[in-house]
């Protein structure tokens, strides 16, 4: 049986969520993910509409207002979702795991009453603010400013590449506190009605487009001191330990992709008829299909226990490195390989495979790139046999 173990993994909790997220998302999702690439749409209302049914409060404690903290249930929900619309996964993914979980996690008392439930509902969008022009990957040499004064922190600066960030209505912003290197980052809980904040660009992208990527721009924007998270000058830690919960979740939205795909090729195949028979019964066909599916079996089992046993208090990069840069390839692969099957279809705006392609790039680059991932998992095995 395929996704045997998935099956085992999942609890019958687990299970329920699904069934209800695959409700939604063909209801309310499925009917409009092609305009939400052509049009380059966010749909506000479906995303409004995922906060009455729980989405939107993954990672957050019913406490709260959300349905938990449990890893496995952001990646069963995200991998749903991004069988039909990973843009939408994807902002999904910037409101609840960049956003909401570094509350729950570095958040005071006060923080966590005020934003988490808001944030649960979907009252309001959430994002995380930290690339900049010179600092992605080589997260330690942001310099955006947030300079103390009479209880207030004024922000300066740019930010790039930023999910949601030009329908956030709450954005956790990284800047400068102090020197230089690690030490001196502090993160801060902005409101964006905040007078000195402009979204300078929203971005025309090749894939991923309805998830809203802009440029940030902060003139002396006026933040309190209550709003700083977590530890003056240790904001790098934070977000760095947030890489992990990061590439692990966005792992879904490329098994999701690869889901999808494989469906797609099988589907396609099984109805194209070419030399008398369905193409499906060619052995070059049956090899894509194949190999496909064992990579899905592999890096999806592997991604539900990662994520099933998941614990913010452990080092979990191994796990993180490799599910990004695996999945994130997969998800490429998969795209191709429907294209080529589906042949002028596939290459078609009618079908959704050549969408669902150029959306999984992004997964190649976004919360860390293929090759940094190499990097990090070189580093940790050269570690290990030291």
């Amino acid at each position: 049986m395929l996704f045997e173990f998935i099956d085992k993994i999942e609890s019958e909790e687990h299970k329920l969520l699904r069934e209800n997220v695959k409700k939604f998302v063909n209801n309310k999702i499925s009917p409009i993910s092609s305009k939400i690439d052509k049009e380059d749409y966010f749909p506000a209302d479906v995303f409004k509409e995922m906060g009455k049914i729980g989405l939107t409060g993954m990672l957050i404690p019913e406490k709260y207002g959300g349905i938990g903290e449990d890893v496995l249930n952001a990646v069963i929900i995200l991998e749903e979702i991004s069988k039909e619309s990973p843009s939408l996964a994807l902002s999904l993914l910037a409101h609840s795991v960049l956003c909401a979980y570094p509350i729950v996690k570095y958040g005071n008392e006060e923080q966590k009453n005020y934003y988490l439930p808001k944030l649960a509902s979907s009252e309001i969008i959430g994002g995380l603010a930290y690339t900049e022009p010179n600092a992605g990957s080589d997260a330690e040499n942001i310099i955006t400013k947030a300079v103390f004064k009479d209880d207030y922190f004024y922000i300066s600066g740019s930010k790039n590449f930023i999910t949601n960030g030009s329908v956030a209505d709450v954005l956790i912003v990284y800047a400068r506190t102090g020197g230089q290197g690690k030490e001196g980052i502090s993160a801060f809980i902005f409101d964006t009605k905040t007078e000195g904040f402009y979204v300078s660009k929203k971005l025309d992208k090749l894939g991923m487009r309805g998830s809203p990527t802009a440029l940030l721009y902060f003139d002396n924007a006026k933040v309190h001191k209550s709003k700083l998270l977590g530890d003056l000058n240790k904001g790098y830690y934070m977000v760095v330990k947030g890489f992990e919960i990061e590439r692990i979740t966005i792992s879904a939205i490329s098994t999701g992709i690869a889901l999808k795909c494989l469906e797609w090729i099988v589907k396609y195949s099984k109805e194209r008829i070419a030399f008398s028979k369905p193409i499906s019964e060619f052995q070059l066909i049956q090899e894509k299909v194949a190999r496909i599916s064992a990579k899905l079996e592999v890096l999806r089992t592997y991604l539900y226990l990662s994520a099933k046993f998941y614990d913010p208090d452990k080092d979990n990069r191994v796990q993180a490195s490799t599910l990004k840069y695996l999945c994130g390839k997969l998800g490429v692969e998969a795209g191709l390989e429907a294209i080529q099957v589906l042949g002028g279809y596939g290459y078609t705006k009618d079908y959704p495979v050549e969408r669902l392609m150029r959306d999984a790039k992004l997964n190649d680059i976004g919360a860390g790139t293929t090759e940094m991932m190499i990097l990090q998992l070189a580093k940790m095995v050269y570690k290990h046999f030291k």
